[in-house]
Formats: structure tokens, C-alpha cells, sequence
């Protein structure tokens, strides 16, 4: 039996899709490894994620997302910086390398961290201060800035940045890079960060794929981050808040002790002396009586003033308000038997309308506070309290003829004062969204306003 010889061209169709087979066969190839890729990166962004998530301590939390950026690109060096209250500079707050990021067992193989976090280079490079770079100086500044990624291929030949602005970003990761990526960190529709990368050795390079992934974590990042800075204003306003009640507690001790209390024991005193004067001289009893119901009659206002400071319920009334609690918190410096020393008080109010129950009370703390602040520091002779409607706001305006001090004086000595009245007034001002301003210089008196959206 002969064989038929396979003819020539089915040769040649037999070899081509042989090869086209091949072709088929290392483009699945290809794509599967690139497919595993993504899903080790997802799943390394899916640990950096619940990591960052949970942390809410904000210098951990950006050594944390330097060092996922090093584990998720591949680089030698990463830094994370925020954007200064100026907008005008960065702060440098995290920087790590491959060497502080495995010397402290800080990211296993699925994203995930352990253990603290490491010292930073930072210390060594610039000491314990955080260093503020303008915009200007870095590649990391021109990003935040811009808010568009910087991808810097070749750092001693790329035309768009000095060599001075790239000795800068060289400075700060302590390593002189061969490629450079920057990311800026958006939250709410502003650049609140940067994250940075670099690398040194200039036979990988960055890719798409480590631009889509630095973009993913920058996004985690920024979020994280607000978080991180809620947190930690909540817990300073909680122990702002814990402070003052504790000051106010101590005030409120000191004002019963020195006013109603003592006040209180020479009653007690003066009726224990009436009751020997009835046995002894019956025509001094009716005179001391007087003296003792005028004391009484002082301590019971002493009281009522103090509860009043505690919650004006007038406040709650239907028939009250704002204006009516000025009313009745005025008075008592009218009535009071030291009226003659007190500044007079001049109340123009035309606003009818209520405002919201927790409004009128902040309202209400900061213009009691203001008004406290002339009488104790003022030496004034005139306090003017005005209360009107101006569109749809509630503008509220103290102003007196006393000494005036100096503003800002005042605001730079609060780390060292044991007041902190004027920050109070500004800080409730802010609870309601209200704008608080005050203006005075030493000898011209001074105006505090106070502006409530409606």
C-alpha cells in the first residue's frame, strides 16, 4: 500500500496555522500572567485598604500608605506629604525605603501590615521638624499645585523640571532617583496631598499599571487620611470640651463659695445674734431683721444670677428668645449694688423672629461672653449690644469706649494664658457656622461682631 505524498500547499496551510497556533498560545500566555497580576495587585489593594480603614491615628496612617505605595509599584523609595493650611507649600510628613519598610516587618505578601511603624528617614535628613516645601521647589509642589499625575521617566534628563526642583524630591526620599511618579491626593474637590515614588534602578521603569494602581491608593489614601483628621480634631474638641466644663466647674465653685455660701454662713451667724438680742434687747431684733432679709434678698439674686449663667430658661420659653435673654441678662448689672462702677448698658434690639433652640443658645454664650469680657477688662464707661436682621442673617454687634487691648498679642499668648475666653466665642461661632470677628487696639475701645445665617 502507497502513501499519497501530502501536497505542497497543504503543507504550507499546515504550517501557518501551526504558527498562528503558537502566536494564539503565548498571547494567552501573556494574558494570563497579566491577568494574575491584577489579581495579586487587587488583592494587595484590598489588604491596604482594610488597613487603612482601620487605622485612624494619622502620622501611623501615612507611613502605612508610603510604604503600600512601595509595595504596590515596586520602587525604592516613597514619601507622602500634605498639603500646608497655606495652600502654598507642602509639609513632608512620611517617608520610607525598601530597607525601613522590611526591617520593620511592615507589609506581608496580601497588602496587609504589622507591628508599629518605623522611624523615618526624615529625622535624619532634616531633624524633628517637618520641613515645608513651597510648590515651586519640588515635583511633588507642581503636582499639588496642578492636581495631575507627574510621570518623570528619566529624572536627569526630563526638560519640564530644574535640576534643583529634582535635587528637592531627591532630598526628601533620601535616594537619587532614575524614574519619579506623583500622584495628588483629592478629597471634596481639593489636592489635600501628594504621594510620590521613585526608583533607582532604571531597567524597570513605571508602567500604566503602576500609574492605575498609585491612582487607586492615592484615592484610598486621601479618604483615609480625612478621616485620620477628623479623628484627631474630634479628640481634641473632646478634650477642649472636658477642659472647659472642668474650668467651669471650678469657676462655679469658686463664685458659690466666695458669693452665696459665705453669704449664706453670716445669715445663719446674724440669726443666731437676733435670737440673743430678743432675750437682751428686744428694740435691736426688728433693725438686725432688716439687715438679715436685705442679705437674704442679695444671696437669693447671687443664686438666680448663677442659674441663670447655667441655662437662661428663658431661653425655652414661647414668650422668650434670644432678645429677652439679653433683656434679663442686662438687668442685673442695673440693679446691681454696683451699678455706679459697671459701664452703663444700651440694648437695641429689632429681631422678633426665634432662632433655632441650640442656635439661640450659642448665640446667646458668645454675646453673655463678650459682655463679661467689657466688664471685667473693658474699664469702660458705655457697652452698646446691638441685635438686627440684615437679609438673611442675624447680625449681633458689641462695642464699647474702654481701654482696647491688642488682638493679636492676645492670640499669640494662649498657650500661656489661663484664659481662653475669646477662643471659646470663636469656636461656638464656628459650631454655627456663624463668622465671629473682633477688632480693638489698646485705647479705642472695641467691637466684637457676630454674623448667623439664618
Amino acid at each position: 500500500m502507497t502513501t499519497e505524498p501530502i501536497p505542497a500547499s497543504l503543507s504550507l496551510d499546515a504550517a501557518t496555522y501551526f504558527a498562528q497556533l503558537r502566536r494564539d498560545n503565548e498571547r494567552l500566555q501573556a494574558r494570563n500572567i497579566q491577568l494574575e497580576e491584577q489579581v495579586r495587585a487587587l488583592i494587595v489593594l484590598q489588604g491596604i485598604a482594610n488597613t487603612l480603614t482601620a487605622e485612624l491615628n494619622l502620622t501611623p496612617l501615612l507611613h502605612r500608605v508610603a510604604i503600600a505605595a512601595l509595595r504596590l509599584t515596586a520602587a525604592q523609595a516613597s514619601a507622602v506629604y500634605l498639603v500646608d493650611p497655606s495652600r502654598t507649600a507642602l509639609v513632608v510628613e512620611a517617608v520610607e525605603t525598601l530597607e525601613t519598610a522590611e526591617d520593620s516587618g511592615r507589609f506581608n505578601a496580601t497588602g496587609g501590615f504589622t507591628g508599629s511603624h518605623p522611624g523615618s528617614p526624615l529625622d535624619e535628613l532634616f531633624g524633628a521638624g517637618k520641613p515645608r516645601i513651597p510648590f515651586s521647589d519640588a515635583v511633588a509642589g507642581s503636582v499639588a499645585a496642578n492636581g495631575k499625575v507627574v510621570l518623570v521617566p528619566d529624572a536627569q534628563n526630563d526638560l519640564r523640571f530644574p535640576l534643583n526642583v529634582l535635587a528637592t524630591d531627591s532630598n526628601v526620599l533620601g535616594v537619587r532617583p532614575r524614574g519619579l511618579v506623583a500622584v495628588p491626593l483629592w478629597f471634596k474637590g481639593d489636592v489635600t496631598g501628594v504621594l510620590e515614588v521613585a526608583q533607582t534602578d532604571g531597567s524597570v521603569g513605571f508602567d500604566a499599571s503602576s500609574l492605575d494602581l498609585m491612582g487607586t491608593l492615592a484615592a484610598q489614601a486621601a479618604t483615609a487620611v480625612a478621616n485620620a483628621q477628623l479623628y484627631r480634631g474630634l479628640r481634641t474638641e473632646r478634650d477642649r470640651i472636658i477642659q472647659t466644663q472642668e474650668d467651669e466647674r471650678k469657676r462655679l465653685g469658686r463664685d458659690l463659695h466666695d458669693g452665696p455660701a459665705q453669704k449664706l454662713a453670716q445669715i445663719a451667724m446674724s440669726l443666731e445674734f437676733a435670737e440673743r438680742l430678743a432675750t437682751q434687747e428686744p428694740e435691736s431684733v426688728v433693725p438686725e431683721l432688716r439687715t438679715i432679709r436685705e442679705m437674704a434678698l442679695s444671696t437669693t439674686r447671687e443664686i438666680r444670677n448663677l442659674l441663670f449663667d447655667l441655662r437662661p430658661l428663658v431661653l425655652d420659653a414661647e414668650n422668650g428668645g434670644l432678645v429677652v435673654a439679653l433683656q434679663h441678662f442686662l438687668e442685673r448689672f442695673e440693679n446691681a449694688p454696683s451699678a455706679s462702677q459697671a459701664p452703663r448698658m444700651h440694648l437695641k434690639a429689632d429681631y422678633p423672629d426665634r432662632l433655632s433652640h441650640n442656635v439661640e443658645l450659642t448665640v446667646f454664650a458668645i454675646l453673655q461672653e463678650a459682655v463679661n469680657n467689657v466688664l471685667k477688662h473693658g474699664n469702660a464707661r458705655n457697652c452698646w449690644i446691638e441685635v438686627h436682621l440684615l437679609d438673611d442673617r442675624l447680625v449681633a454687634t458689641i462695642r464699647d469706649d474702654g481701654d482696647g487691648f491688642d488682638v493679636n498679642q492676645v492670640r499669640s499668648e494662649y498657650e500661656h494664658r489661663g484664659s481662653w475666653g475669646l477662643l471659646n466665642m470663636m469656636e461656638r461661632a464656628a459650631l454655627i457656622e456663624a463668622k465671629f470677628n473682633i477688632a480693638s487696639q489698646p485705647g479705642e475701645g472695641t467691637v466684637t461682631s457676630l454674623v448667623v445665617p439664618r
